[in-house]
């Protein structure tokens, strides 16, 4: 369904283009076969994500208002959710919506959407297909095939989430060397800036819950065996992914580490040079917090919590005596 609402917008923006005073949007609606809440959501979706974008110049592709005016003459001001009637205001909509004017960082986010989406809606065909024919126009000779490989993991995790089953999964281990293969019983499939995560037990003597990114399972096995969520589950998930704030100071070119390693980045501070930051970092906060500082060289320092100081140091040691340096 949403596939065909979004099928129609090119033919939406060519009917307006002709119609330079605007239509109804019932009309518009009855004229391309949907419905006129469908097509506002498209129109809105569009409007808000800001994807078109010419130079220096952004506008919006569309634009709702109310065809009467004020008694000075001005347009009336309407609500987008609200308003009945629709026009374009740019000269060229369906170039300008065209994907060559989305920067390659713009189509990836649009195609890890459509992933997201489709771990949520396994059996949507529609979209499945559409991704696939929209990584072959991205990617048509040597693309990443994982990333809706990915999707398809996901999707079994959400299922298996759904249905409280557990999973065998054999997993590249983030925070040490070497893969290994594991049953999980999957409590919670979450999407965070690294991608798909999965909150798992069983608890055992070292943690209660665990948590595995979906980019580093390399194989994925629903079984048939069910499991019963513990009773206190709610607040186990939410003691693990509690953050912890620390602030610090990093250089100003390496503050994509930050935002690469932290759940929520605030600045304090910053000039040309350097940038004070409090980030919210999730556990294992001194493994990721030493990571993080390592990414953003020497210059980069922890304020508080100090007890965290030496986070950086630490990893680096821990690194060099993996590598037998």
């Amino acid at each position: 369904m949403y596939a065909k609402r979004l099928a129609a917008l090119p033919r939406a923006l060519a009917i307006l283009e002709l119609h330079p005073d605007g239509l109804p949007l019932s009309d518009l609606a009855s004229e391309l076969g949907v419905g006129p809440e469908d097509l506002r959501e498209v129109f809105m979706a569009y409007y808000l994500a800001d994807l078109v974008e010419l130079g220096n110049f952004t506008a919006p592709v569309v634009d709702f208002f109310a065809p009467e005016t004020g008694s000075d003459g001005a347009d009336v001001d309407v609500d987008p959710a609200t308003a009945q009637w629709v026009r374009v205001v740019a000269s060229d909509p369906e170039q300008e919506l065209g994907v060559d004017h989305l920067s390659a960082e713009q189509l990836g986010r649009l195609f890890e959407a459509g992933t997201d989406l489709l771990a949520l809606e396994p059996d949507n065909e529609v979209l499945s297909s559409a991704l696939e024919a929209f990584q072959s126009a991205l990617w048509p000779v040597d693309g990443p095939a994982g990333s809706v490989w990915k999707a398809t993991t996901a999707q079994q995790l959400h299922r298996a989430v759904q249905e409280r089953r557990r999973v065998r999964i054999t997993y590249v281990r983030q925070w040490h060397p070497g893969s290994g293969q594991r049953v999980i019983e999957p409590y919670r499939l979450v999407r965070t800036r690294r991608g798909w995560e999965v909150d798992a037990g069983p608890a055992d003597e070292v943690a209660a819950v665990r948590t595995f990114l979906v980019s580093g399972i390399e194989s994925c096995e629903v079984l048939g065996e069910r499991f019963d969520l513990p009773p206190d589950a709610d607040a186990l998930l939410a003691a693990h992914r509690a953050p912890v704030t620390v602030q610090l100071v990093v250089p100003q070119e390496r503050r994509w580490a930050v935002d690469r390693y932290a759940e929520a980045v605030t600045v304090l501070a910053d000039d040309e040079e350097m940038v004070s930051l409090r980030a919210e970092l999730l556990p294992p906060v001194d493994q990721r917090l030493g990571l993080l500082l390592i990414c953003c060289s020497p210059e980069a320092f922890v304020m508080a919590p100090v007890e965290l100081a030496g986070a950086g140091e630490t990893m680096a040691r821990v690194l060099l005596a993996h590598h037998n340096v």
